[in-house]
C-alpha cells in the first residue's frame, strides 16, 4: 500500500490496526531493560549498605546474604550498568553508521539544540493557558534533559564506583583522600539519581495525563500517529513529509497493557517506598518543617 493510501486511510486493513511509527528499535529496547534491571539492583543492594542502621535495611540486606552478598550483587548490578553504556554506546555507533537517528545534529538530534530553550519558555507559558504547545521535534526538552542526566550520573557514580571497588590500583594515580571523597561522591549522586530517576522520569514517562497510566512505547518500540501528531508536531511534520516510514499494525494487546501497567505502577510504588525509606529525605523533610 502507498504512503498516500495510509495517510489518508483508504488502504484496506484491519478495524483494530492503526497507523504506527517506530520510535524504538529492539537494541534500544533492550538496552533500556538491561538499564532498568542494573537500576534497581544497584538500588536494592547498595541503599540497605548506605542507610545498614535503619529498620527497613535488615530485611533487604537478608535477601542479599548479608553485608558481604549485598556487596557482590552491587557489583555484578554495575557490570550490567556499564554493559548498558556499551550497548548504548553501539548503537550509536551502528545509527552513525547507517545514517539513521543522528544523535548530535538534526531536528530530532537526542542532544540540547538552542531551539530547546525557547521550548522550555513556549511550555511554560503553555501550561499557564498564554500560549500553544511547543512543536517539539522527535524529542523533548525533558527527554533530553533525562538523558543527559543519566550519561552523567553513569560518569560520576561509574567512575567513583570503580575507584572504591579497586582502591589499591585508584591510590597509585591519585592521592589517598581521593578514596573517601570517591565514598561521598558516589553515595549523594546516587541518592540524587534515585530521587530523579523515580520521581521526575517517572511522571515525565508513565504519569502525565496524555500517556496516563503507562507508556508502552519503551516495550513494543512504536508510537501510533495520531500520538506523535498530538505530542510531537514537529517529528509528525517530517513524518507526512517521509523522513519516517509508516505502517499499519495491532494497538497492545490486553495482556501486554496490563502487563506495561502493573510494572509501571509496581516500579513507582517501590521507588516511592525507598524514597520515604531514605535516612536522608526523613532527615531533609524534618529540617524543613523545623524551619517552618
Amino acid at each position: 500500500m502507498s504512503r498516500a493510501e495510509l495517510l489518508e486511510g483508504t488502504a484496506a486493513g484491519r478495524p483494530e490496526e492503526v497507523l504506527v511509527v517506530r520510535r524504538f528499535g529492539p537494541w534500544a529496547r533492550l538496552t533500556h531493560g538491561v538499564l532498568m534491571v542494573a537500576v534497581f539492583g544497584l538500588v536494592f543492594t547498595g541503599m540497605p549498605l548506605k542507610y545498614a542502621w535503619a529498620g527497613w535495611a535488615r530485611p533487604l540486606m537478608a535477601l542479599w546474604g548479608g553485608p558481604r552478598g549485598a556487596g557482590l550483587f552491587h557489583r555484578g548490578f554495575a557490570v550490567a550498568f556499564f554493559g548498558s553504556a556499551a550497548m548504548h554506546l553501539i548503537g550509536l555507533a551502528v545509527a552513525a553508521v547507517r545514517r539513521r537517528f543522528p544523535p548530535v545534529r538534526g531536528p530530532d538530534a537526542i542532544l540540547p539544540r538552542a531551539e530547546d530553550v525557547r521550548h522550555v519558555v513556549q511550555y511554560l507559558r503553555h501550561v499557564r493557558g498564554r500560549g500553544p504547545r511547543p512543536r517539539f521535534g522527535r524529542y523533548t526538552y525533558w527527554e533530553k534533559f533525562d538523558y543527559l542526566a543519566e550519561a552523567w550520573g553513569l560518569l560520576v557514580i561509574g567512575l567513583t564506583g570503580l575507584v572504591m571497588w579497586f582502591p589499591e590500583t585508584s591510590a597509585r594515580f591519585l592521592p589517598g583522600w581521593a578514596v573517601n571523597a570517591a565514598l561521598i561522591f558516589h553515595s549523594y549522586e546516587a541518592l540524587l539519581a534515585v530521587a530523579f530517576l523515580f520521581a521526575i522520569h517517572f511522571f515525565n514517562t508513565h504519569l502525565r495525563p496524555e500517556v496516563f497510566p503507562a507508556d508502552p512505547v519503551i516495550f513494543t518500540g512504536r508510537i501510533p500517529l495520531d500520538e506523535v501528531r498530538e505530542r510531537y508536531p514537529g517529528w509528525y511534520e517530517r513524518i507526512v513529509a517521509g523522513a519516517e516510514p509508516i505502517e499499519r499494525a495491532r494497538g497492545p494487546s490486553c495482556p501486554l497493557r496490563f502487563r506495561v501497567v502493573c510494572v509501571a505502577f509496581v516500579s513507582l510504588g517501590i521507588a516511592m517506598l525507598l524514597l520515604v525509606m531514605s535516612a536522608a529525605l526523613a532527615e531533609a523533610v524534618a529540617a524543613l518543617l523545623e524551619v517552618l
